[in-house]
């Protein structure tokens, strides 16, 4: 079994782990520049598991604070902790991915969401499936009762982080999973911390594309050929791992273009690939019906519409064919 908690990845260099990978159970980062100071990278959207990272991680900075943060892009479970970072802590996150946390909805509506679910899950049909799907997101988390912190410092293509006597270097690799994606390279050590632009184990979600900026950003990843790329999502990966990502979005691009092509629904697409031989070399990864909210974004782009983030009905309408599936049983257990 893969190891959880704080984990040494590197030369002063650790990752708070949730191997996992599940919904909302992300992967943490902590640059220590010994004697001088330290940058966190990422902060979950649990406030429990917020402050449990921030203490397990105390002793390791108490002669080196944190001075410095990174938030990977503006899904809410990668910065809604970030009221328990230091508050001289200077937080960066990209120019987009700022625009992307002050539009996406406020952790207090997606508590109300996920509570209504509870009911109006039982439902029957879509709005009941989408509904059951919601919760099935927020597990058993506990979302801040207020937006937290925003970012104050952003950039656009690159910046370069100064943590003590180390360097971080931060680049924009999205629009990808998100319109922001950074991922922060700490050269010296030999670690990447890719945000959501790898998912180890785990099925990744394209919520925003286009897809061949995913592709390219595994590429650029893959050249840098890092000791350790520590992931959004699962156990701390490799660049085999990264060749397994680009390989999935191949093989889901071409089979469903196919599909759409034929006027195939989303959801039956769905269904066929996942009953296909060739779904086989991902079939264990954690939460396959993830494919559905993907090939939602990748119909909707070939249906001529511009790529961005999904609008509320889209979004329902894949967690309700997600929450379909997953009822048929058509997934491996």
């Amino acid at each position: 079994m893969e190891q959880s908690g704080l984990i040494r990845m590197g030369d002063g260099v650790w990752a708070f782990m949730r191997p996992t990978g599940g919904w909302g159970e992300t992967n943490t980062g902590l640059v220590v520049s010994p004697g001088a100071a330290s940058l966190v990278v990422d902060t979950v959207w649990d406030v429990a598991w917020a402050k449990r990272i921030a203490d397990v991680q105390r002793p390791l900075v108490a002669d080196a604070p944190v001075t410095e943060a990174v938030n990977t892009h503006s899904d809410g479970d990668h910065w809604w902790g970030n009221d328990t970072l230091p508050a001289t802590a200077r937080i960066t996150t990209s120019a987009a991915s700022l625009d992307g946390m002050h539009e996406d909805l406020p952790p207090a509506a997606l508590t109300a969401m996920a509570t209504a679910g509870e009911l109006i899950g039982r439902l029957p049909g879509p709005v009941g499936a989408a509904a059951s799907f919601m919760t099935r997101v927020r597990a058993d988390a506990r979302f801040p009762r207020r937006t937290p912190r925003f970012p104050d410092r952003t950039f656009d293509t690159s910046h370069r982080l100064t943590v003590g006597h180390r360097t971080v270097e931060l680049e924009r690799l999205g629009p990808c999973h998100t319109a922001g994606d950074l991922v922060a390279h700490v050269a010296d050590a030999g670690v990447t911390f890719t945000g959501d632009l790898l998912f180890v184990e785990s099925t990744p979600i394209l919520w925003n594309g286009p897809l061949d900026n995913w592709l390219a950003a595994l590429d650029r990843l893959i050249g840098w050929d890092a000791a350790v790329y520590v992931p959004g999502h699962g156990p701390a990966g490799s660049v085999d791992d990264l060749r397994a990502l680009r390989d999935y979005w191949l093989w889901l691009r071409d089979a469903g273009r196919d599909r759409h092509a034929r006027g195939t629904s989303v959801r039956q697409t769905a269904r066929e690939l996942v009953r296909s031989r060739d779904f086989e070399p991902w079939s264990r990864w954690r939460a396959p019906e993830r494919i559905v909210l993907s090939l939602s974004t990748l119909f909707d782009q070939w249906n001529g519409n511009p790529p961005g983030p999904p609008t509320i009905v889209r979004r329902a309408r894949a967690f309700a064919d997600a929450e379909t599936l997953l009822r048929e049983g058509i997934f491996p257990q």
